[in-house]
């Protein structure tokens, strides 16, 4: 009777303290599964079925999250809690929420910071199924905030998953889970564990915690670490410099989550990194690889004598580009006047004239020194390495047209970055051919959309001229780029401009009416920066005809088009939809150097500035119709139009 009493005892024993953790000995912080620099906040997050790894269907009795213990969420404490099933692995974009008719409140209370951890015990436990992967969603509620910029609970990260958690935010009115708005994607899950639930004897895979997938400039002497997969003994780690490769580490088994290779990694080289669990029921099965590359080796361009020649390519497509990074560069004493920065960093190209005209695009940026660098500048010089020329500034541009050229001459580019020590940059740089202004390179010679959908790929949008100046027909200017025109029947329509994958061009669309030689504004758009897709639908009269231009965003500076595809459909706006883009605040130049206008200002009582990660930047009361915004870094911004009618309206904004 005693032994089966025991066995009871122990039975129950093992129920109540069941529980499954993931992201444990994470100590980094986000902004889930509140945001507790906010007023209001919501987020969802999911996890697998595969790092859940449960041994079974069973109920979710309650969750628990973990926090500095000294971190203050009293302001953030009004939470309701809902779990759900989904197919989804990540989301698919900043509006890709799992609809709230999906999910289930198993939470509703006042929380609080206990020892580092947040408990929620759940009345009604939530039934898992243990076939589909699970959504944790936290509508945070109290009118407060806490300040703490880049939240407080700790999260960890999922190899090879960028979107696993999504979060909007609000500072005015709070969250309806059923339609939260636009949301910020983040690459990382709370630090969470599910209580009710036993983990499977066959342990789950784990994540690198350090380095990060991805990382770059990873010293070559770095330790490894990752999280602890629930129910392993040990791991069995293999490191390669090819994918699935093993020739640095075969398999060796580690007793402890981290590792330090006997020998130094080499520089500038990419590796390929695998862990598997070892737990009483097996290895872990299908674990992905993480990768890293280490820190460069200094430039081998580093002077103008040892510049890099670099393939001038037919047009502007920028089919061959050159790598190239100003890590460990020092100064070749050359200097930059008549331009401007501070070129301590400069490493040397050159390339021989095909054209009185090419293209210098730098792309694919990305600060790897050891302070942020935001600015990367080149120059263009001819003459010989002893003796030699300023042509061309780049005045911040990432692209230029360099016009003036002689054919068969050779010219030198430096790049550099602009700031002090301990500041640099990895790019990519190529030389383009301006091609020949098209056929529609003027409202007169416009092409003509007569049967509808139309479609149009301008790959040769870079010839286009300015021709006699910007177009200030609309209160927001552009450039004249290219043309196209249609015939009005009654009905609305919608003309989309999308961009290839990774154009730098920022298009405006203007639509005008008249004839060439007197322009009537109908609408004009400039909603997204570089690469964006821009769209704009017109109401038409039957028989008037319409001019499209696509340009440079620029009223001021005329700057080249680049390849792009216009689609022209027709279709009738309903009511609701005329009133909604009536109601559409309008804000430009976008990117924008130091100052953006809004239209309708005065519909407007406040204005919200926030970094992409969904930090407050600065607030602006009954904001006038020019924001001075030059104190901000380069970069994306969100801008949350607070509207005096009640209403929102969220931008996203480039600095540049």
């Amino acid at each position: 009777m005693k032994k089966i009493l025991l066995l009871c005892l122990l039975m129950v024993s093992m129920f109540l303290s069941a529980q499954i953790t993931l992201g444990e000995g994470s100590t980094l912080v986000g902004k889930v599964p509140v945001d507790n620099y906010w007023e209001y906040s919501y987020s969802q997050q999911i996890f697998t079925k595969q790092e859940i790894n449960a041994n079974a269907a069973g109920n979710i009795t309650g969750l628990k999250f973990y926090l500095d213990p000294a971190g203050d969420i009293t302001n953030s404490s009004d939470w309701v809690v809902y779990l759900g099933h989904t197919s989804k692995t990540e989301f698919a974009s900043d509006t890709d929420w799992v609809p709230a008719s999906d999910l289930t409140e198993v939470y509703a209370g006042t929380v609080s910071n206990v020892n580092g951890m947040v408990e929620l015990t759940f009345t009604t436990p939530f039934p898992y199924n243990n076939t589909q992967n699970l959504v944790i969603a936290v509508d945070e509620n109290n009118p407060e905030y806490d300040d703490y910029y880049g939240g407080v609970f700790y999260v960890h990260h999922l190899n090879n998953v960028s979107a696993s958690s999504i979060g909007s935010i609000s500072s005015s009115s709070d969250i309806d889970p059923s339609d939260p708005g636009y949301g910020s994607i983040f690459d990382y899950r709370s630090v969470v564990s599910f209580m009710g639930l036993t983990v499977n004897t066959l342990p789950a895979c784990t994540s690198l915690l350090s380095p990060a997938n991805n990382a770059v400039m990873v010293p070559v002497s770095s330790a490894m670490s990752w999280y602890p997969s629930p129910g392993a003994t040990s791991y069995k780690i293999s490191i390669g410099t090819t994918p699935g490769g093993s020739n640095i580490v075969n398999q060796q088994t580690v007793a402890t989550t981290s590792f330090t290779p006997s020998s130094p990694l080499s520089l500038d080289t990419t590796y390929y990194v695998k862990i598997i669990s070892v737990g009483a029921g097996g290895e872990s099965l299908g674990c992905s690889e993480t990768k890293f590359t280490t820190t460069l080796s200094a430039p081998l361009n580093d002077e103008c004598t040892t510049a890099i020649a670099l393939t001038v390519n037919s047009d502007m497509n920028c089919g061959t580009k050159t790598f190239g990074h100003t890590f460990g560069a020092t100064d070749s004493g050359v200097s930059v006047d008549p331009c401007y920065g501070e070129a301590d960093d400069d490493v040397w190209y050159k390339f021989t004239a095909t054209s009185a005209s090419h293209v210098v695009s730098l792309s694919n940026m990305v600060s790897i020194g050891s302070e942020e660098s935001y600015s990367l500048m080149f120059q263009v010089l001819n003459g010989d390495c002893s003796n030699l020329a300023n042509v061309e500034c780049s005045d911040y541009d990432e692209v230029k047209i360099i016009s003036g050229l002689t054919v068969g001459e050779t010219y030198y580019i430096r790049v550099f970055a602009d700031g002090g020590a301990g500041e640099a940059q990895s790019f990519d740089i190529c030389i383009g051919t301006v091609p020949p202004p098209p056929v529609n390179d003027d409202c007169s010679g416009a092409l003509v959309a007569s049967t509808f959908p139309y479609a149009y790929t301008q790959s040769d949008a870079g010839g286009a001229t300015n021709n006699s100046g910007f177009i200030s027909i609309c209160s927001n200017s552009m450039n004249d780029g290219t043309w196209f025109k249609f015939t009005g029947d009654g009905t609305v329509h919608n003309i989309k401009v999308s961009m290839p994958a990774g154009s730098n061009f920022n298009p405006q669309i203007g639509v005008f009416s008249g004839t060439c030689d007197n322009l009537v504004c109908e609408s004009t758009i400039d909603n997204n920066g570089q690469g964006g897709t821009e769209e704009i639908s017109v109401p038409t009269v039957v028989g008037t005809t319409y001019y499209v231009n696509v340009g440079h965003y620029s009223g001021f500076t005329d700057d080249f088009e680049g390849a792009f595809t216009i689609t022209i459909n027709k279709a009738t706006l309903g009511t609701s939809e005329v009133s909604k883009a009536k109601n559409e605040i309008r804000i430009y130049p976008n990117p924008f150097a130091d100052v953006l206008n809004i239209a309708k200002a005065d519909q407007v009582k406040s204005v919200s500035v926030m970094d992409v990660s969904g930090r407050l930047v600065k607030t602006i009361e009954s904001p006038s119709s020019v924001l001075h915004l030059g104190d901000l870094k380069q970069g994306l911004y969100v801008l949350v139009l607070n509207m005096k009618d009640g209403t929102k309206q969220t931008v996203k904004a480039i600095k540049k």
